[in-house]
């Protein structure tokens, strides 16, 4: 079974070749800039397809590439000569609102986890955005609205179902395969095809929610006010923060994310220095559900070209928002950067529990640029990868896998630490020896 043809045989969902005229949108990903062929795009209906397609892949000697919502900056969804697991097709949820669980396929959005949660007046922990996938926002940690509330994606994590490099179906859990289940916990895609999750649900009801607006001019009052306002934020008030500066308009803007998770007076009166201290332009605060929350940022058409590098950090210095804030005002650098907090629930978990690695930091910083012509493509990667390197005197560890586009010039082992490196290592030699999963910030097993 080394043919296309022969594959088809055995796999029901859809085989997209290069000589199909759906191929080149076939292999389009989030990011304009990632331009890679592969040998074939698998779209499998279910487990059974998934294990067809890895079976295929060993026996032709292939790579295998996982898509799951193809949102990742960095495009590993694609590989050169690879055999693509393509699980757009695999959305399915299934909630059950007595044990607070729900079970989603390895494609699915948090567009489609979400709103059948909340229907039951619950979530889990995703990202900020409806159209990201939840496998890939899992896998790499998950920093969102109800972090701080109850922990980051994968620290909510109970189950997956994954299906390993010789076509073994595994379920990994505290109790099954639970160095595997730890290692898919911050490790990424690379030890499997991770065709289901099944994640805890907690209560989410009416919250105050929006976003708060400041003129650029302000940002050196205004992002030192919200740091110390985050820094010694309750588990219920989620925020993050974005400077940008617009490429071609020269207009800037500061803002805020505000998200509480409780009674609307207390949440007004805990956000209080930046609504009354401060002077927004623009407040957006009002009670909303979470599936409204979810969608207060602008999504971001596939096909831009992007670059993102960032760092965790230990402190958000007023040197460093001074800096920031300066290069900003100055004209110097456009695109914009993000700085998340990382306080309450996710933090009170240890950090060797799982892969993840940044749960010592307190902050995380995140250039973020992006633009359409391929001509600008140097600068544009050289001012973000610049700012990134600025956040070294503060950084603890490396930066978050999910918003790289590269890994540092130092490796993986510093991205992670020599002794979770090294545990991360021992898993990918159990279940991938021959590096099969190689699509991905790679963990190799030599």
């Amino acid at each position: 079974m080394h043919s296309p043809g022969e594959l088809r045989a055995r796999h029901r969902g859809p085989i997209i070749t290069s000589d199909d005229d759906g191929f080149d949108v076939a292999r389009a990903t989030f990011n304009g800039m990632i331009e890679r062929h592969p040998q074939l795009i698998v779209r499998p209906l279910d487990l059974a397809d998934v294990v067809t397609a890895v079976l295929f892949a060993r026996e032709a000697g292939l790579p295998v590439a996982i898509r799951g919502g193809g949102h990742g900056v960095a495009g590993h969804c694609i590989g050169d000569g690879s055999l693509v697991v393509d699980l757009r097709l695999m959305r399915h949820v299934a909630v059950d609102p007595e044990l607070r669980t729900a079970t989603c396929g390895g494609g699915a959005l948090w567009e489609d986890l979400d709103p059948a949660c909340q229907r039951h007046g619950l979530a889990t922990p995703g990202g900020t955005f409806g159209d990201t996938g939840v496998a890939g926002l899992t896998l790499g940690g998950g920093i969102g609205h109800l972090t701080s509330s109850y922990g980051l994606t994968l620290d909510n994590l109970l189950r997956a179902t994954v299906v390993a490099a010789d076509g073994t179906v595994l379920s990994a859990s505290e109790n099954e395969n639970a160095e595997l289940f730890w290692a898919l916990r911050g490790g990424g895609g690379n030890f499997g095809v991770v065709v289901e999750f099944t994640f805890q649900l907690h209560p989410v009801g009416l919250l105050l929610g929006g976003k708060l607006d400041y003129r650029l001019e302000d940002a050196m009052t205004v992002l030192p006010v919200w740091r110390d306002v985050m820094a010694n934020a309750p588990d219920s008030l989620a925020s993050f923060a974005q400077i940008y500066r617009d490429a071609v308009t020269g207009e800037g803007i500061v803002n805020a994310s505000i998200a509480w998770f409780g009674e609307e007076d207390a949440g007004r009166e805990a956000i209080r220095e930046l609504t009354h201290g401060l002077s927004p332009v623009r407040n957006t605060l009002h009670p909303m559900y979470y599936s409204e929350l979810q969608d207060i940022y602008l999504r971001m058409p596939f096909g831009l070209r992007h670059y993102w590098s960032g760092r965790f950090l230990g402190e958000l210095s007023d040197e460093l928002l001074a800096n920031t804030s300066k290069q900003f005002l100055d004209g110097e650098i456009s695109g914009g950067v993000l700085f998340e907090p990382l306080h309450g629930a996710a933090k009170r978990i240890a950090s060797d529990a799982t892969a993840f690695a940044g749960r010592e930091a307190n902050w995380n910083a995140t250039f973020i640029n992006v633009w359409t012509e391929p001509e600008d493509d140097e600068r544009y990667i050289e001012t973000a990868r610049t700012y990134s390197r600025s956040l070294d005197p503060w950084k603890i560890g490396g930066g978050y896998l999910n918003y790289a586009s590269e890994v540092s010039a130092d490796g993986l082992e510093t991205e992670f630490g020599a002794e979770r490196f090294g545990r991360l290592r021992a898993v990918k030699r159990q279940y991938d020896p021959s590096n099969v999963f190689r699509f991905n910030h790679n963990i190799s097993p030599d």
